[in-house]
């Protein structure tokens, strides 16, 4: 049955020809159309959004796009039938006559728009209350990534983070053992998920391969303490992916375990190619009782490791492409003999070139790895 509304009575109503149905999904009007005409929703739900965002919902009784009208001007946002919605259109003839002739209606109409405002008002202030939250929680995560790269002789550390929403799931490391100087550890990972939830757990994971990280460097050992701790706590579900590394600084050897993440890639500078270092392991905080494999390689002179989260390889384009471990190859190879820096922002070009437009959907991370001559 339709919903009497606070314009009943000016014979809006009683004419079923004036009335348009539109199906769900259907849209009314999008951002900078031609305002010629003002809606009466009378039965159903849409959506008005702006860049993107959801502004306000519209039920029936609920007026919009007369602002528009008045005042001659662009739409201001875009409105999408939710469910099969019943408007009626006016445009600024008939508006003029209902001014004209029903002094009441225009009385409504306001009373219609002021407690509108008054709720997008309230709205907004929340919204920005959010986003100062966001951004005092952002500064927050970003200080728990490293601040800076360290600095070795016959080394170069490059990083890359750029979170999908304020803040994200995934994060990355560098630990200095201190039972040996010579050896450091290297972190990327990625909680699944996106925004608070994620950060949240990010930092958790974070303090658990710190601590982990204390008891002995082992990596397949730090994975697997990491795992089964998470699983002992079932109090909020935890699920990452994570590579851990430890590089002996002076020899070049890398040891490493991976949890269900992305393989790091190695370009060697002597054969031009790039290898997938691959290692046995599973997905952390998803299954007891799991072991972890342990691999090494040896990086030499000019040989670069990257490794990377699926913000990498799975960024879209507007066609709805992945980007693609092929394309990263390519990347890479690319950079040929440039330094961890370069090699970095290449990455990074690679990507954005490809997804030109499109909003960033998943947390992207870099951590670039690369021996030189000194």
């Amino acid at each position: 049955m339709t919903k009497k509304t606070s314009l009943h009575g000016f014979g809006l109503f009683s004419d079923a020809a004036s009335r348009q149905t539109y199906a769900a999904g259907e849209v009314i009007f999008h951002t900078g159309d031609y305002a010629d005409r003002m809606y009466v929703v009378v039965q159903g739900e849409l959506l008005l959004t702006l860049h993107g965002s959801e502004i306000d919902r519209l039920t029936a009784g609920d007026l919009f796009g007369e602002m528009g009208m008045v005042e001659n001007r662009p739409r201001n946002g875009t409105v999408t039938a939710v469910s099969e919605s019943t408007l009626i259109p006016i445009d600024r003839l008939r508006f003029a006559t209902l001014v004209r002739q029903h002094p009441g209606f225009a009385t409504r109409v306001m009373t219609i728009i002021s407690a509108r405002l008054r709720r997008r008002t309230e709205l907004e202030v929340n919204r920005r209350a959010l986003a100062r939250e966001l951004a005092i929680g952002r500064k927050m995560q970003l200080a728990l990534l490293p601040q800076q790269v360290p600095q070795f002789p016959g080394w170069q550390f490059a990083t890359h983070y750029e979170s999908a929403w304020q803040v994200g799931g995934d994060f990355y490391d560098f630990i200095r053992p201190a039972e040996d100087l010579q050896k450091l550890c290297l972190v990327i990972a990625d909680v699944t998920g996106k925004g608070v939830p994620a950060a949240l757990m990010m930092a958790v994971a974070r303090t658990l391969i710190r601590a982990e990280t204390g008891k002995g460097p082992s990596p397949a050992t730090v994975l697997q303490r990491v795992n089964e701790l998470i699983l002992s706590d079932n109090r909020s579900p935890l699920f990452l992916s994570a590579f851990y590394a430890v590089l002996n600084l002076e020899k070049g050897v890398l040891h490493y375990a991976n949890g269900g993440h992305n393989p790091p890639l190695c370009l060697r500078w002597a054969s031009g190619k790039v290898e997938e270092l691959l290692a046995q392991g599973y997905l952390l905080g998803a299954f007891r009782g799991v072991s972890f494999g342990e691999e090494q390689t040896i990086l030499g002179v000019g040989d670069a490791l990257v490794l990377y989260t699926d913000g990498v390889n799975e960024a879209r384009n507007a066609e709805g492409r992945f980007f693609g471990e092929e394309r990263l190859r390519a990347a890479v190879v690319a950079a040929g003999d440039c330094n961890a820096q370069e090699i970095v922002q290449m990455i990074v070009t690679a990507v954005d070139n490809f997804t030109g437009s499109v909003d960033q959907a998943d947390d992207l991370t870099i951590l670039v790895v690369k021996r030189v001559a000194y």
